[in-house]
């Protein structure tokens, strides 16, 4: 296998739809807003608190982030034994192996940065990067430290917080203070109540969380049992205690609210408990605020909010409301909690290409959303409240959340007329219907129960597996067929759903009534795998028996069957044959648990293709929207991407884990893959041949002989070459090396510096470049006469009518002066001979010396023509100056060129020179014209008259007029290029 990232066609972009993990989030203040930083795997990013949308994200870490603590700009970060510090993209402080073993917490204090792991602390000056104290706790191998706490006014002192009990350290003199002996009345006090409550499984006493309080000697401690204990630090007591119920388990973390005596405490199964320290009593249960345990939970200072995150990926935040301080959810970021098993591009207009339809499946309940490829913000997962509401009063479901998804199907058309996504659950009957506008499930589903009621009473629906029972209540509903597949047609007004039982029955999906079974009375119904409908209304079903495969074509209206095929021979007795099949156009491929794929065109119902390139079972087929390329991906983590037209392999990667499934985007620009690591994650892969400007002769990459394995793409995309060669020079720009940017984050590999610097200045010398400049300023600089004529005022200031009111009426008689008429006006005479004295040298001044910066860089290109580099140093330091000009400073500066103004014809040959250079180089293509147009406009009867007279201002000029129109008519020739290749792709006809 080669280890390398060299494929063929994928390139890593990012990754989509995480949000947290496991890591306890943190909150910092700077200046007056609130930021939450998280961790997500290698990266860690920043959220506002005002709306929970990312401000930034992180480099990539050299490994995966386990511990996080913020200070001020500065986020500390540890991985295994070592801790870095970032300051944005800059790492600020680097302190490797600090720990002998993997760090478990840590937190800043001052000028110092304390770490702990299984039974040590560490206290680290963080200026000089030096250990000042390390303190080795007295704990057996049983126990570990919890987390280590610094008490508000505690000078140099430390609580340390192991499994059985809490110790109070100095770390200035390295002694330990005092033991807490009230914890240990209070573990025995725990034991036997627990021992006495039967009802109570979780007999581990054991310290699990520790917080401090806004009171400098108050801290909460929480127990794995679910016991909470409120302690004073001066005294040693108990204050008080409170217990979780035995449902919602231990005590996973705690968080006092500052302002006021209130505690929340985040529990194993999921739940949230508000308490009243005051009154000692539970003020609110929040069910089910995470699928499983809460990871951490904390108040945000001085504001009634509090932020919890779990391992179900997702941040959640909740306000304290009204005199009773209900909590209400306020915001909320969600995500998948495990691998998505299922996904499609929503192609709903206004929104079309942007969103991507998706289900997971835990293992006990099903979850569908929505994830943007956009902005991460719109990701969402799709409400099951009306179960709690609706659902249990009439249909009488036994759970609170929906059981496993099995199928999904959507038509995007109807996105704002009624309910479009069906989905199909494990052991269910039902099919339950999904608004994709209002993301929420709604209170109907489709069934059969009425139908098989109004039926002859006499005839009985045959079970092909008589002991799977559907989930209800009822015994008459646990007979109801299972449903197995289900699809919807394009234009949304049906939906075919498949059952256990071999049957297949349309439904109306507007108003979910029965509408119709699909019967062939020639064949015995066979148990049903997939519903696929074409775009031409036709119904396939994918079944199968002890025997074989088939494939069964219906019209859906009138329902009506056209014919069935057999696809191939089902080898497995056991019903769980991993078998795959989609739909494309006129073609279905299906894939099989020994490797083979099958491309069979059902309007000829003929194999177009059959491909063989593993012997291990095939997870997901997809084929690209033009109908070029089948990607085929296997249980072994590999995929195949093969040419259909010539049926030759043209990528063969190797992932991490397998590919659960694959989409391609409609410009198949983009591949999306999800992997059975990646919980809650999609993976974006750019087509490097969709993007890269060249390509081998023959349009097809080099077959490949072994499988490339391919990193996991990062969370952020850096896509430039001169980016990859910049971070790569860490020893000389002093870049640290965890910001280099990682071949996989590139859409053109570097297969070799030297490669890679031919092919650069290839591309140099082929394109030209903009300024980059938004076009306003260029517009400003080509209109500055209409502007300034336009800004004109109509008429001149009027001077006031009368004396404002704040100037005095009355002439104070000490600063009268009458009698000085006559020598004031001396003065005013005086004054004026000066000035015109003074006016006459300035003149003098400017036409003997005076030159502007660039009349004098200017005077320069005359003398170093033949000098490339300091020709090139002196264009870009004209070029630099003009850009640092204003508009107006830009005509004033090229204005002053030339005899009308003082100077003379080889000012105006220099400047031109400048042109003809600057226009060579190909960059700043449309600023370097519009100074052009300025030069020209103000010097062209200066050239005109000079032309002939001046040999080197008539080459120059003539040389400058030949590279622009060749630089135009290369320009012009590409445009019409691309303007024919689209009107030829698009069928358009020709001019």
């Amino acid at each position: 296998m080669e280890n390398n990232t060299s494929s063929n066609i994928l390139s890593p972009v990012h990754s989509i739809g995480y949000v947290i993990d496991k890591v306890p989030f943190i909150i910092e203040k700077l200046g007056t807003e609130y930021f939450v930083i998280v961790s997500i795997g290698y990266y860690y990013q920043v959220y506002d608190l005002d709306h929970l949308r990312i401000k930034y994200i992180s480099v990539r870490m050299p490994e995966p982030i386990e511990n996080m603590t913020v200070h001020y700009e500065v986020v500390y970060i540890s991985m295994g034994r070592s801790i870095q510090g970032y300051h944005r993209f800059q790492k600020v402080i680097d302190l490797p192996n600090l720990h002998k073993i993997n760090i478990v917490g840590m937190f800043i204090l001052g000028d110092y940065l304390i770490s702990w792991d299984k039974s040590i602390v560490i206290v680290t000056d963080i200026k000089n990067k030096c250990t000042i104290t390390e303190i080795q706790i007295d704990i057996d191998i049983s126990s570990n430290i919890v987390t280590v706490l610094h008490p508000i006014s505690y000078l140099n002192k430390i609580l340390i917080v192991h499994s059985k009990g809490c110790e109070l350290w100095n770390i200035r003199t390295n002694k330990r203070i005092h033991i807490f002996a009230s914890l240990d009345s209070a573990i025995l006090n725990s034991i036997s109540s627990v021992l006495r409550n039967s009802t109570i499984h979780n007999l581990s006493i054991n310290f699990s969380t520790a917080i401090c309080s806004n009171h400098p000697d108050i801290i909460g401690i929480g127990t794995k049992c679910g016991r909470i204990l409120i302690l004073d630090l001066v005294n040693d007591i108990i204050l008080s205690q409170f217990q979780h119920s035995p449902e919602q388990g231990g005590v996973t973390t705690l968080s006092f609210q500052t302002d006021k005596p209130y505690l929340v405490s985040g529990c194993e199964n999921g739940d949230v408990v508000l308490w009243d320290l005051e009154k000692t009593k539970v003020v609110h249960i929040i069910e089910s605020v995470h699928e499983s345990q809460v990871t951490h939970v904390s108040f945000v200072p001085g504001i009634p909010i509090f932020i919890t995150s779990g391992h179900d990926n997702s941040l959640v935040q909740y306000i304290l409301d009204g005199v009773n301080l209900t909590p209400r959810e306020l915001r909320s970021r969600r995500g998948h909690s495990n691998p998505i098993i299922w996904m499609s591009f929503y192609n709903a207009l206004p929104e079309k290409g942007r969103d991507i339809l998706c289900a997971s499946n835990s293992p006990t309940y099903g979850y569908l959303g929505k994830i943007s490829r956009i902005q991460q913000h719109q990701n969402r997962i799709f409400s099951q409240n009306t179960l709690k509401k609706k659902f249990n009063e009439s249909c009488f479901l036994p759970f609170k959340r929906l059981p496993p998804i099995v199928d999904v199907a959507s038509a995007a058309s109807r996105h704002y007329d009624w309910a479009n996504i069906v989905s199909v659950h494990e052991k269910m009957h039902q099919v339950f219907v999904w608004s994709g506008h209002s993301s929420v499930l709604i209170p109907r589903y489709l069934t059969l129960e009425k139908y098989l009621k109004s039926r002859n009473k006499n005839e009985k629906s045959h079970l092909l597996n008589s002991s799977i029972t559907s989930h209800a209540v009822t015994t008459s509903k646990r007979l109801l067929p299972i449903a197995k597949a289900v699809g919807v047609t394009e234009c949304g007004n049906y939906a075919v759903v498949g059952y256990s039982d071999g049957t297949i029955h349309r439904f109306n999906l507007q108003s979910g009534l029965h509408s119709g079974e699909f019967v062939n009375k020639n064949e015995t119904p066979r148990s049903i795998l997939a519903i696929h409908i074409s775009k031409s209304t036709l119904v396939l079903s994918v079944e199968h028996d002890e025997f074989n495969y088939y494939l069964s074509i219906w019209s859906i209206k009138p329902i009506k069957h056209l014919n069935t095929s057999t696809i191939g021979k089902f080898k497995n007795n056991s019903n769980s044959e991993p078998f795959v099949s989609r739909l494309w156009g006129v073609f279905i491929g299906f894939g099989f648990s020994d490797g083979r794929v099958i491309l069979y065109d059902y309007q000829s119902q003929i194999i177009s293709r059959e491909f063989k390139c593993t012997e291990s079972s095939i997870t997901d087929l997809t084929m690209s929207t033009d109908g070029r390329w089948l990607v085929i991906s296997s249980t072994n983590s590999e995929m195949f991407i093969f040419d259909i037209i010539s049926s030759s392999l043209l990528d063969w990667i190797k992932f991490k884990s397998p590919v659960i499934r694959c989409i391609f985007d409609d410009s198949n620009t983009f591949l999306v893959t999800s992997h059975s690591h990646s919980n809650g994650s999609l993976s974006i892969w750019a087509n490097k041949l969709a993007l890269t400007l060249n390509t081998s002769s023959d349009g097809l990459p080099k077959q490949p002989t072994k499988p490339i394995l391919i990193e996991d793409p990062p969370s952020n995309f850096i896509s430039d070459i001169k980016a990859n060669e910049k971070l790569s020079q860490d020893n000389e720009s002093g870049i640290p090396d965890c910001m280099q940017t990682d071949p996989t984050t590139s859409l053109i590999h570097n297969t070799g510096n030297k490669k890679v610097d031919i092919a650069e200045k290839k591309l140099k010398s082929e394109l030209i470049e903009l300024s980059g400049l938004p076009i306003a300023t260029i517009q400003n600089l080509l209109y500055l006469d209409v502007i300034n004529e336009r800004n004109k005022p109509v008429e001149p200031p009027k001077k006031p009518e009368d004396v404002p009111f704040f100037l005095p009426s009355i002439t104070d008689s000490k600063f009268d002066d009458y009698g000085k008429v006559d020598e004031i006006e001396h003065k005013k005479s005086q004054s004026k001979i000066n000035y015109s004295k003074e006016t006459n040298n300035n003149k003098s001044v400017l036409e003997s010396g005076f030159k502007s910066e660039l009349q004098i860089l200017l005077s320069s290109i005359a003398y170093i023509e033949s000098n490339k580099a300091e020709s090139e140093d002196i264009i870009s330091r004209i070029t630099k100056l003009l850009k640092s000009k204003s508009p107006s400073g830009v005509h004033l500066l090229i204005k002053q060129l030339g005899p009308l103004s003082g100077g003379d014809i080889e000012e105006i040959v220099n400047m031109a020179c400048y042109f003809e250079y600057a226009i060579s180089l190909k960059t700043d293509a449309d600023l370097l014209q519009a100074y052009l147009h300025i030069f020209l406009e103000n010097h062209s009867d200066v050239i005109l008259e000079n032309i002939e007279h001046h040999d080197r201002l008539g080459r120059v000029i003539e040389s400058l007029n030949k590279s622009t129109s060749a630089d135009w008519a290369k320009l012009q020739n590409y445009l019409q290029d691309i303007s024919c290749f689209l009107k030829f792709a698009t069928n358009i006809q020709m001019d």
